[in-house]
């Protein structure tokens, strides 16, 4: 045995080993950076787009407006989880119009299946409008987008337009 390399660490002879296991850890790295990037916009291709908030022990998850069009008859969409131990009034209001539901205590009100109409969108779709969701509890500012029949989960929740 040679002293010079008696228990020495040796370099690879190969330089394509180390070039290649570099060139497959940065393509890892990229699958993964690329995977999970997001430039902090909404996903608007999604079904899930809706505004998420709470007020008091009110969840309100995926709020958001169905309509035809601006002016036109607009559907809230969206649940209403209580996770407290009495029902609760939870009242949705815009610039014209207010609207009240109830949430039963540890209970929840799918708005797919209780339909809750009004009179007006505040926006066309594609943009998003402001409601105001209250309780005893407080107020929570909801930002929420308003969306049309384009996608086809949206179609049978357009309301009827207005006569």
């Amino acid at each position: 045995m040679h002293p010079r390399t008696a228990g020495a660490v040796r370099k690879p002879t190969h330089p394509t080993i180390t070039t290649a296991g570099a060139g497959g850890l940065m393509a890892a790295t990229l699958l993964v950076l690329t995977g999970c990037a997001t430039d902090g916009e909404d996903n608007w291709n999604s079904t899930a787009v809706g505004d998420d908030k709470s007020v008091g022990e009110v969840d309100l998850r995926s709020v958001l407006l169905v309509t035809e069009d601006e002016g036109e008859r607009a559907r809230i969409l969206g649940t209403f989880e209580n996770n407290g131990d009495e029902a609760v009034e939870v009242t949705i209001s815009d610039d014209d119009e207010t609207t009240v539901l109830t949430v039963p205590a540890e209970g929840s009100v799918p708005l797919d299946t209780v339909e809750t109409v009004l009179r007006t969108a505040g926006d066309a779709p594609g943009a998003r409008t402001s409601l105001t969701a209250s309780t005893d509890a407080g107020d929570v500012d909801l930002l929420v987008p308003v969306v049309d029949g384009t996608l086809d989960p949206y179609q049978p929740y357009l309301p009827e337009r207005t006569p």
